[in-house]
């Protein structure tokens, strides 16, 4: 019994991490033209008011755009992005901008931060995808 339970559970892991990354495919178009995905996005199922961190590096002179996304259900999604000492690079503050471009002028390691907001509809068992896609500028 334990073992078909355990089979079960990991099916349906299997299941929702699929889920959520052909939701972070979907989101790529967003990026735009002139920015070529890295490669370095990351995505997740969280329910409101949770948050997914990750830290991924980017390179001196490259210009970049980071995208977040997220299933209609969770809302404006927060994004932040920090410096490994924890100071803050960029917020959107919850206000609803998706993308943010910018330059480094460094080789430096990036936490990238997507938080959900509260839910207010009372229900419990929402969750949805969120991903942060990261472009690189093909323009020079």
């Amino acid at each position: 019994m334990k073992y078909i339970f355990s089979v079960g559970l990991l099916l349906v892991s299997i299941g929702l991490y699929a889920q959520c990354k052909g939701f972070a495919k979907s989101c790529k178009k967003e990026l735009s033209k002139s920015f070529m995905p890295t490669g370095q996005s990351a995505n997740k199922e969280i329910a409101p008011g949770e948050k997914y961190q990750y830290i991924t590096t980017f390179y001196d002179g490259q210009s970049y755009r980071v995208n977040a996304c997220s299933d209609s259900i969770l809302g404006d999604l927060q994004l932040t992005i920090r410096n490994t000492r924890r100071q803050l690079f960029y917020d959107n503050n919850g206000n609803g901008s998706k993308t943010f471009d910018f330059k480094v002028g460094s080789t430096q390691q990036l936490i990238i931060t997507l938080k959900a907001p509260e839910n207010n509809n009372g229900s419990e068992d929402v969750k949805g995808c969120v991903a942060a896609l990261i472009g690189i500028c093909l323009l020079y």
